[in-house]
């Protein structure tokens, strides 16, 4: 008897995330776009993060068995971020 094995989903998301509490300047923005990867990065589920400390787009890859993109979303707002999403894509 053959078994199936559940295969996961990748999903790759592409957003603007804004800081809404302060002005984006050259001094803090490596440190937040730092703070920013790291804060995603840890949630169960997300495997890569990159942020773009200029433009504010962050690229996400997800499995979506493990974890859903208003979790994501949420998390952005908690840290002060306000996001837009710019596209959203299966890539697994």
């Amino acid at each position: 008897m053959e078994t199936k094995e559940k295969q996961n989903k990748i999903e790759k998301v592409i957003l603007i995330a804004l800081k809404t509490d302060c002005t984006t300047c050259s001094t803090c923005a490596d440190f937040k776009a730092d703070n920013l990867t790291h804060a995603i990065a840890r949630l169960n589920g997300v495997s890569q993060v990159k942020v773009d400390e200029i433009t504010g787009k962050t690229t996400i890859e997800y499995d979506t068995q493990k974890i859903v993109l208003s979790k994501i979303t949420e998390r952005f707002e908690k840290l002060g971020y306000q996001v837009e999403i710019v596209s959203r894509e299966e890539i697994r």
